[in-house]
């Protein structure tokens, strides 16, 4: 007999497809956070595409304007750090996936959403779309892997420009700056469109491919240490506390700062 005070958690990806495409798309309710939780079960549903014989060209719909903040605050009280293991897990199996990565924002990828993304293969943003890291007006530091990646993408000037002021820019502006590859009213289906071009090449050529394109990246294991001891290093001071409690106060009042408008085109 189940126990009836336990139940399952919610499905956070619902599958909309699943054939030589897979289409994934994240539920983060009003809030439009993504938990430990939906990281963990993003990271099955990608190993799970990953073990396949001839793994599906995977499209992820994203609209998550950050991380749970509540999760947050609980490690600046102490919560272990291996608690955040699942979304390294999501983030590492999504870049290392083998087959094709098509990520489509309709709204908003920022913060955590945005380190998502940004281990895809390529994004598809709607015009308006919101991109960005808004850690820093949080009193945090990007800590699953922007402050690598975005430099990767966008060179160091733009990767600046968003880390230290915390803003975010349109779709329209991160395709001028080379975050985004395509810009389309419709991106899920610009997306899709896109997955069913990958999906016409033999998927362990496209693999072979992927491998040949992460040898060029120039990265050095270090820079990611430090940006997790920069994260640890302010995610437990009186201060960002403070922010945080006020961004958590803003959301139970509908005020979430992170959809407020931005400075940045």
């Amino acid at each position: 007999m189940s126990d009836p005070n336990t139940s399952s958690p919610p499905a956070y990806w619902i599958v909309e497809r699943d054939d030589h495409i897979t289409v994934l798309r994240y539920d983060g309710g009003k809030r439009r956070t993504m938990n430990i939780e939906g990281a963990r079960q993003l990271a099955e549903h990608v190993t799970s595409c990953a073990t396949r014989s001839e793994p599906p060209v995977l499209v992820l719909i994203l609209d998550v304007v950050h991380a749970e903040l509540a999760e947050v605050r609980e490690m600046s009280e102490g919560r272990p750090i291996s608690d955040w293991g699942p979304w390294l897990n999501a983030i590492e199996s999504v870049e290392s996936y083998p087959n094709g990565v098509v990520v489509a924002v309709p709204k908003q990828a920022t913060c955590g959403g945005l380190e998502l993304a940004l281990a895809a293969d390529m994004r598809v943003a709607a015009p308006r779309a919101r991109l960005g890291v808004l850690e820093t007006r949080m009193g945090l530091v990007p800590g699953a892997g922007g402050t690598q990646r975005l430099p990767e993408l966008i060179g160091f000037g733009n990767a600046a420009m968003l880390v230290l002021t915390g803003e975010s820019v349109s779709g329209t502006e991160a395709r001028r700056m080379g975050l985004v590859q395509i810009v389309d009213t419709d991106p899920v289906r610009r997306s899709i469109d896109l997955a069913e071009g990958i999906a016409r090449n033999t998927p362990s050529v496209v693999a072979a491919a992927k491998r040949a394109l992460a040898g060029g990246r120039v990265r050095n294991s270090d820079g990611f240490r430090t940006e997790g001891r920069s994260f640890l290093a302010v995610v437990g001071t009186d201060t960002t506390k403070q922010r945080i409690d006020a961004w958590l106060d803003a959301q139970e009042d509908g005020r979430n700062p992170a959809l407020r408008n931005s400075p940045l085109p």
